[in-house]
């Protein structure tokens, strides 16, 4: 709606031009030049290709944008529309006249949204009155996240179908009373996963939305991400007993500011990740530190069944499955949540895999010196008051941070 009434503005600027200058006496030739230099800046603060063609298709004007896009300059002025825009659907609109066209086109590997105006009532006075505007608009990462969008829905409608109808298949045996006493536990049992599912699924999905988001007024805190680790390692701790999963950790003290939820769903999405590839009676590494960059790492290495290295940056899209035919338990959507919550706290992931020797997955956080700003200041206060000795542990803990 907004690029709807954008582009109307365009329009309607070049139309009052045409009304204000057929308004001015014809030898009053300092305000319409004042006129038309105004209207030139008012089109390219609009961020978007703006020209303008004659009755013969000839070019009157661009903007600035419209000289980057297409690489115009002032020999530019007088070509045809065809030899400017070599687009079959642009030279379509334009050689018809049609009153509005609106229509998407593939130009130097982005997506352009063209919209095409012709100027039917107007004063004719020769071959300088406009009689065709062309707009051009980046629209590529609209249509990308758009088109993200539409593959999101249409994965996630998938994935709550299948435990759906299983959840309603099972209802309906108990209700026809169809199912043997001796299997209703079972029964029960199985519509329970399959809530449960759902229920996981809708929460992941909730967290996905939340980081889409990035709010800037959530509230952020001093996190220590050594508890947070053994919070983690303790809430899978049944998912490891059951694989007889050797779990070797090393870290160190290192504090983060952030949402101790995003922290939560970081870890615990990247071991149970590594716990699940896994083969039981195997065992995972899992690393935590601060780097001589003063970034904060975390690693996670496992002896599962790697991943090929086509699929090193796909496993981070929503519901990707390296082998669509084998269903591993889980909502699919992961390292999604992995990815986002990198890209949230400006951070990076590397992805080290062979196939049938594991795969290790570490993440990187740029370091926040909102800490180190806090013991900084808090030195100075001290010195300030005469307390060196507090300062000086103070001081210390800028390093142990």
């Amino acid at each position: 709606m907004i690029y709807v009434a954008v582009v109307l503005l365009i329009i309607n600027l070049v139309l009052l031009y045409f009304l204000l200058r057929d308004k001015i006496n014809i030898n009053n030739h300092k305000n319409n030049l004042l006129i038309e230099q105004q209207l030139e800046k008012i089109l390219d603060t609009m961020h978007q290709a703006i020209l303008l063609f004659n009755d013969q298709s000839k070019l009157l004007f661009y903007n600035k944008d419209a000289a980057e896009v297409l690489s115009l300059d002032n020999k530019s002025i007088g070509l045809d529309a065809e030899a400017i825009l070599k687009n079959d659907k642009i030279k379509h609109a334009i050689e018809n006249k049609i009153d509005y066209s609106l229509f998407d086109i593939n130009y130097k590997r982005d997506i352009y949204a063209v919209n095409v105006y012709s100027i039917k009532d107007r004063p004719k006075s020769g071959n300088q009155d406009v009689a065709i505007i062309v707009i051009l608009k980046n629209v590529t990462e609209t249509r990308v996240v758009e088109q993200t969008k539409k593959d999101f829905f249409a994965h996630a409608s998938h994935e709550l179908k299948s435990p759906l109808t299983a959840i309603l298949g099972y209802s309906e045996l108990v209700s026809l009373d169809m199912v043997e006493e001796n299997d209703y536990k079972d029964i029960i049992n199985r519509i329970y996963k399959q809530a449960n599912h759902m229920s996981l699924l809708v929460d992941d999905m909730s967290t996905l939305s939340r980081l889409e988001a990035v709010p800037n007024d959530e509230n952020k805190e001093t996190v220590a991400l050594k508890r947070v680790l053994e919070d983690t390692l303790e809430t899978l701790d049944r998912f490891i007993v059951d694989k007889n999963i050797k779990v070797n950790y090393q870290t160190t003290d290192v504090k983060y500011e952030a949402v101790l939820l995003d922290m939560n769903k970081l870890f615990k999405n990247l071991i149970e990740n590594a716990i699940k590839y896994s083969p039981k009676n195997s065992s995972i590494f899992i690393n935590l530190y601060k780097n001589k960059l003063n970034e904060i790492v975390f690693t996670v290495k496992d002896n599962g069944i790697g991943i090929a290295p086509e699929h090193h940056q796909r496993i981070f899209e929503r519901f990707y499955r390296i082998d669509k035919g084998r269903l591993e338990p889980g909502t699919g959507l992961g390292l999604a949540i992995v990815k986002h919550i990198m890209i949230k706290y400006h951070g990076k992931i590397e992805v080290e895999s062979e196939i049938n020797k594991g795969t290790t997955i570490t993440v990187k956080f740029k370091w926040n010196w909102k800490l180190i700003y806090e013991r900084i200041n808090g030195f100075f206060s001290c010195l300030f008051i005469w307390k060196w000795k507090w300062c000086k542990h103070n001081f210390a803990l800028v390093y142990l941070v």
